[in-house]
């Protein structure tokens, strides 16, 4: 994804999928890679989550001679930190890399990383990775800054934690809300405060009300019908829904995109590499 507007505001999917990475013809559609979302503000890059998707995304960089990637992690989990294992510009001379996550002083950003870069998982160390990364840690609820934008987080429910976080550019916004179940029928009123006046909401949209969720309680994911509450609330103009489950087939996220559609026009489930440009 590229753009020679400086006040452009733009994603590419680059991974839709959570869990586990699929593949076959009944998920060719919206593909199979895990997550990995591309923000472009101006020319700047920004990178969300790191699953395989980043692989493909971590080549493009390579061909494309760039030597600057900044990674946001919304947690640790496998499927949003799998691809960092195959991320080419982790193998390239002269490539500044800085990966940003959420401090938690039970599991450290190095130490989890080092748990993946070392055997018996992996045969080539942190230390190891010719373009030495740097790491850097946040609180919830913290602005960061990268290249001189302001990034602003929250914290979503999942598990031990996961974090949420919001783009603002030329009056432009995009919220990237993913892992996170929703705790009642009614939306969060943090979120909802977070995502106000968006005009593009990316949500975990795992599962679906009338069909898989309740049996799925607890596990840390949500519903597209929690997503289109969220954004009627905050009065959010497009809602794109991903983090789709392995099991979910093609067919059964058109079938969701419809009603989503019906409800929320220009609203979309996320196709691996669309890009949106607000």
């Amino acid at each position: 994804m590229a753009s020679n507007d400086p006040t452009s505001l733009g994603i590419k999917f680059w991974g839709v999928r959570g869990s586990i990475p699929v593949s076959g013809p009944a998920t060719a559609e919206f593909g199979g890679a895990t997550t990995c979302h591309e923000i472009l503000l101006g020319d700047t890059r920004i990178i969300v989550d790191a699953g395989s998707g980043i692989r493909r995304l971590g080549l493009q960089l390579v061909e494309e001679r760039s030597s600057r990637a900044n990674i946001l992690l919304s947690h640790m989990h496998l499927d949003h930190v799998i691809g960092l294992t195959a991320f080419a510009p982790f193998f390239t001379p002269d490539f500044d890399i800085s990966l940003h996550a959420q401090s938690n002083p039970d599991y450290p950003l190095i130490d989890a990383l080092e748990r993946i870069f070392n055997e018996p998982l992996f045969p080539v160390t942190l230390n190891a990775l010719i373009s030495r990364p740097k790491f850097s840690s946040f609180e919830a609820g913290r602005s960061i800054e990268i290249d001189g934008h302001v990034v602003r987080t929250c914290a979503l429910n999942h598990g031990i934690g996961s974090i949420g976080y919001r783009f603002d550019h030329c009056g432009k916004s995009i919220a990237i809300l993913t892992d996170h179940e929703h705790q009642s029928a009614e939306p969060d009123a943090a979120l909802v405060d977070f995502a106000k006046d968006a005009d593009l909401i990316v949500y975990d949209a795992m599962w679906d009300e009338t069909d898989d969720y309740d049996r799925h309680k607890g596990w840390g994911h949500s519903t597209w019908q929690a997503g289109v509450a969220l954004a009627s609330a905050a009065k959010a103009r497009r809602l794109a829904c991903m983090h789709h489950a392995p099991e979910s087939s093609d067919a059964t996220l058109r079938e969701r995109e419809a009603r989503l559609k019906a409800i929320m026009p220009g609203s979309v489930f996320a196709r691996q590499g669309d890009e949106i440009v607000i």
